[in-house]
């Protein structure tokens, strides 16, 4: 049993296992650098995909500082530097004190410089004063045949690895105390679950609260301008906890200032904390790297975002055979149920951003000599059906210059792995889009379409009235059938159900009819706005075409809604980091100490001078040791036998 222990033990102390154990930490620290921490677990499958994060989640790469191999691994690092300084440290405390005067003269001869002189008589307080000259400690013993004189130097240098070792035990048991050690226990014990919902504050069960006493944390919190909180999200395995605050924070003011490229140049939040054991709040304002300090707390500026704008919004069902829209109003991070013929959706308002800057096109930089150009006010939401699928959107509220030509640019994707996908709606001679909805009613509308087809397309003398009624009801078919899937779903329909020789004329007929019809209704348009029915500009030849492109798009465009922006009010919110960190101050002090420790290691030698004089051989023996056997070390002690030899 007694050699097991010892076996142990010098397994714990070993120095293979503290270089394992520090290596492991130090590829933790890489990995903790590499890859971004306790990001949104859908982030990282999006970054990653399925199966990579599947392995890297179970490794706990994402949380890399919480994970449990990585306490384990500063545990057994803390325990074996812990055995190494206790088994090592007498023995180098021994050594600072001890200066081997006692030893046999052979002992000095073999010791790794030593050089024996013949002198007659030996001066001994000459030798003693040379040594001190030297700035040597010394120590003088008799012995029955001689006397001999031990010197040492630097005998801090032992106090170096004393130091180096205690601090990096410092340093762990800061990084456990500042660690989820005590909230993986919770957990392993039930008494802590993650929220991974998206709710409201009432409805997070306690077990996912922690209270005021919590003894370390690093979380972040959004606070629009105007807004308190004594509350911050920890992010927790796959969701998060809620951490209580014994103070609360209100955002006075959030300013940011921009780059011309629309990159942030600064951005800077006007606090107030307010903690009943003060006498008055504290007020300051905080920037990047520049806190609040508060206790144990810090709080930090880390980022910003929207804080829940005022957005008035008109939607448009696409779908809709008049050209009517339903005005809200709402707000960022809001969700509003919509119900339409086609069930009930869920909108949710996600993000909205003032100005969007882009780089321009080469056509466009020769034009106007920038290099980018602001796409205006834009809102990011997403709607969502009775089923949980989701569609998102990016919608832009001020018409967008494409080709020389202005329109209303909306995108649309159905994973956040897509880009968007943008719809392209013309703007009118007004800037607006009013003309376009107009257009697409009357296709939406069979029985305007008919109406509209009999006053501009008149029966004529050589036709009778059933080939007539015929052509219209063809007319009505071929739009309803473009409305659903554009011209491809009147090439579908022909190669459906007509026979494969007659497909190719049948088809350009249909091609013929449908264009055909779909420029009569559209000048229906221009003569109910009074445009010239002699001639048609270029402007409305050319948003003709755009408007027939857009129409066709539409199929691929999710739910048949169109949210356009009309006005807002813009609320920012400041990104705070809080963090409560007992061990920062001992992490300080064990650095120091381990600053202090690698000073005496690397820049303080400790050595020894021996000078062991027999009187019955008539000779000195000089011998020389040093911690650090370094190229001068030959040097200075063939430097100290001259000057014995010199002197004495």
């Amino acid at each position: 049993m007694a050699n097991k222990s010892t076996l142990l033990i010098r397994f714990l102390g070993s120095m293979n296992l503290a270089v394992t154990l520090l290596v492991m930490l130090a590829v933790a620290s890489v990995i903790g650098t590499v890859l971004k921490q306790n990001q949104a677990f859908q982030d990282y499958i999006i970054k990653f995909g399925p199966f990579w994060t599947q392995v890297f989640d179970s490794l706990g790469l994402f949380h890399v500082y919480g994970a449990a191999w990585f306490i384990l691994v500063l545990v057994f690092l803390l325990i074996s530097t812990g055995v190494c300084l206790t088994k090592n440290s007498p023995k180098f405390i021994k050594d600072m004190k001890n200066f081997s005067e006692s030893l046999s003269l052979n002992s000095y001869k073999n010791q790794p410089y030593s050089e024996t002189i013949a002198l007659a008589n030996f001066d001994l307080e000459g030798a003693k004063k040379i040594l001190t000259e030297q700035g040597f400690k010394t120590k003088i013993h008799q012995r029955k045949d001689g006397v001999t004189i031990a010197a040492m130097k630097g005998k801090w240098n032992r106090l170096g690895y004393i130091f180096t070792h205690s601090s990096i035990i410092i340093i762990c048991i800061s990084a456990l105390l500042d660690s989820n050690l005590l909230l993986k226990f919770r957990e392993l014990t039930g008494d802590l679950v993650a929220e991974t919902r998206s709710v409201s504050l009432n409805e997070i069960p306690k077990k996912s609260w922690l209270g005021e006493d919590n003894f370390s944390f690093r979380g972040t919190v959004n606070v629009a301008e105007g807004q308190k909180t004594n509350v911050l999200f920890l992010p927790y395995e796959r969701g998060f906890l809620v951490q209580k605050l014994p103070f609360s924070i209100k955002v006075k003011e959030f300013r940011i200032e921009h780059y011309d490229t629309g990159m942030p140049k600064s951005f800077e939040s006007d606090l107030i904390l307010n903690d009943p054991n003060l006498e008055q709040p504290i007020k300051k304002t905080i920037r990047v790297n520049e806190p609040l300090y508060y206790k144990n707390y810090a709080i930090y500026q880390s980022s910003f975002g929207d804080g829940g704008s005022i957005l008035d919004l008109k939607i448009y069902p696409l779908l809709s055979p008049e050209p009517n829209s339903i005005e809200i109003q709402t707000a960022i991070s809001r969700v509003e149920p919509l119900k339409t013929p086609l069930g009930v959706f869920k909108v949710e308002f996600n993000d909205f951003r003032a100005f969007n800057i882009i780089p321009t096109t080469e056509a466009e930089r020769k034009k106007t000599g920038k290099k980018t150009h602001n796409n205006g006010p834009s809102i990011t939401f997403k709607v969502r059906n009775e089923q949980g699928k989701a569609w998102e959107y990016e919608s832009f509220m001020q018409p967008t210059l494409q080709d020389n030509r202005y329109f209303f640019m909306t995108g649309m994707r159905t994973s956040s792995a897509e880009p968007f996908r943008y719809l392209f709606i013309p703007v009118d001679e007004k800037n607006s889009s009013k003309r376009f909805f107009k257009f697409l009613a009357i296709i939406n509308n069979p029985i305007k379409i008919k109406k509209l087809l009999n006053l501009y397309i008149p029966k004529i003398d050589s036709i009778d009235n059933k080939t007539y009624n015929l052509q219209l009801q063809l007319f009505t078919k071929l739009l309803v059938l473009f409305r659903k899937k554009g011209f491809q779903g009147i090439n579908l329909f022909v190669q459906t159900n007509i026979p494969k020789e007659e497909q190719e004329k049948v088809k350009d007929y249909y091609l013929e009819k449908t264009s055909l019809a779909l420029q009569t209704l559209y000048l229906s348009i221009l003569y109910q706005d009074e445009q010239n029915k002699d001639s048609i500009s270029e402007f409305n030849e050319q948003w003709f075409e755009d408007a027939i492109i857009a129409i066709s798009s539409l199929t691929r465009y999710g739910p048949a809604m169109y949210f356009e922006l009309v006005s807002f009010k813009q609320i920012d919110s400041s990104g705070l980091q809080i963090t409560k960190s007992p061990g920062k101050d001992i992490v300080y002090f064990g650095s120091s100490l381990l600053i202090i420790g690698v000073f005496f290691l690397f820049y303080l030698r400790q050595k020894r001078i021996w000078l062991a004089y027999s009187v019955t051989d008539k000779s000195l023996i000089v011998a020389g040791k040093d911690s650090r056997d370094l190229p001068e070390t030959k040097k200075e002690f063939a430097k100290m036998i001259a000057i014995i030899k010199q002197k004495l």
